[in-house]
């Protein structure tokens, strides 16, 4: 399986439905990532979708990946009732490690010619004194370097990302992100179609395509 396009997606637990109440913050970029995803699965012809994120850095519930559960949500809002595959890609994923879901990902795709990947990846968490893992002078180049690849279409310098310095960032996208780069590495068109900060937080929302 080569993905015809991909979807990079935020992942922050307020996209969940579970977390709609009287307020509902995330509502504006829950419906922007849902028609993204519609448009996506439209334009392509999309016959498959495989969902790739990552694990928390430190899980507290059994409910499964947060990354998962937000990718499920917005496949089912955008009305896709297709086939569904989840690989999950430990947060501090070795190359190798990363090159494995990345051959799992094939798998499960294989038997469809017009794949979707959507890969839930955050970037990172230390933007502003606020965020959850404080202030890092560092995150803002290293976001701005995922940003500007996305952007680009560069695969290799989503594949150079330090693992190391992501951890440290907690940038807990970078190996899911690494998986898209192993399996779309030299995609034929890329945009970022939205990108800001809540909470402190780097989200993205971009799209690549053979």
């Amino acid at each position: 399986m080569t993905p015809v396009a991909a979807l990079v997606i935020p992942s922050p637990p307020m996209l969940l439905p579970e977390y709609v109440g009287l307020a509902d913050p995330a509502a504006e970029l829950r419906h922007r990532v849902t028609q993204a995803l519609r448009e996506a699965v439209d334009r392509h012809a999309i016959e498959h979708v495989v969902v790739v994120t990552g694990h928390e850095r430190a899980p507290r519930h059994t409910k499964g990946p947060v990354g998962a559960r937000v990718a499920r949500a917005i496949v089912t809002a955008a009305g896709w009732d297709g086939p569904v595959a989840t690989v999950v890609v430990p947060f501090d994923a070795t190359p190798q490690e990363v090159a494995a879901c990345a051959r799992s990902a094939r798998s499960v795709g294989m038997s469809s010619a017009r794949v979707l990947l959507v890969v839930a990846a955050d970037l990172s968490a230390k933007r502003t004194e606020k965020a959850p893992g404080h202030f890092d002078e560092r995150a803002l180049a290293v976001d701005t370097a995922v940003l500007a690849a996305l952007e680009n279409g560069c695969a290799p310098d989503v594949s150079a990302l330090d693992p190391a310095v992501c951890a440290d960032l907690w940038l807990t996208g970078r190996a899911a992100l690494q998986v898209l780069a192993l399996l779309l590495p030299q995609p034929g068109s890329a945009r970022v179609l939205w990108a800001d900060l809540p909470y402190g937080v780097q989200l993205v929302l971009a799209t690549w395509s053979a």
